[in-house]
């Protein structure tokens, strides 16, 4: 994405609050003079690509470890999205029936 969101945290919107923003895949915004594009994505947009990324890749390189990192990853990013502030429990808490200490341990014994 074309916005610099600060170190990650907060939303493109927010870094972006006192321009006007027509949401869309391609959407203009105007700032005191200042004229660039920004690009809009969807969450499901976001899902969607994140996702076919790392299906990309693990088809492609991927051993059944790296396949779940990487299923980790995408985890940590759509739940990122809407929770900035998120530690890894958090993401593993929301997107695993195992508790953070179980699936921390899929890696250590690798």
């Amino acid at each position: 994405m074309n916005q610099e969101p600060q170190a990650g945290r907060g939303t493109a919107l927010e870094a972006l609050a006192p321009s006007v923003l027509k949401v869309g895949k391609h959407a203009g915004t105007f700032r005191a003079g200042v004229h660039r594009e920004v690009y809009v994505w969807t969450r499901e947009d976001i899902a969607t690509a994140v996702n076919a990324g790392a299906d990309l890749v693990t088809a492609e390189l991927g051993s059944e470890r790296d396949q779940d990192l990487m299923n980790m990853v995408v985890n940590a990013v759509l739940h990122i999205l809407e929770n900035p502030n998120a530690s890894l429990d958090e993401v593993i808490r929301e997107n695993y029936e195992e508790e953070p200490e179980e699936v921390r341990s899929w890696w250590s014994g690798w």
